[in-house]
């Protein structure tokens, strides 16, 4: 992990002890893209496309950070800044949309 001027920027070996969590949020990411282009509830293809992955961004950290931790629960115990960050971010990722005018 390299200091940055946010505090914190990860990389892909960064993420590679909490794998599990990043690969099934952002697969879940991808279905919430494609099935907010499916719902079209705003006017613009990308707002649909945005909300979408937006809103199922922390519902896939949830199930992440259940598969992680039954598939190795040390790692969630050793990494926890990082896990809690990712959370954070989904969190507000996934409220976003409900505060942002997207139509």
């Amino acid at each position: 992990m390299k200091d940055s001027q946010f505090g914190f920027e990860y990389t892909w070996e960064d993420l590679q002890p909490i794998r599990t969590l990043a690969v099934i949020a952002f697969a879940f990411q991808i279905c919430g893209a494609l099935l907010g282009l499916w719902v079209a509830r705003y006017p613009q293809w990308f707002a649909n496309l945005w909300a979408g992955g937006a809103i199922a961004t922390f519902p896939g950290f949830v199930v992440g950070f259940v598969a992680q931790k039954l598939r190795a629960p040390e790692s969630v115990v050793e990494n926890r800044v990082m896990v809690r960050r990712f959370g954070l971010i989904a969190a507000v990722l996934s409220l976003s949309v409900f505060v942002m005018p997207l139509g």
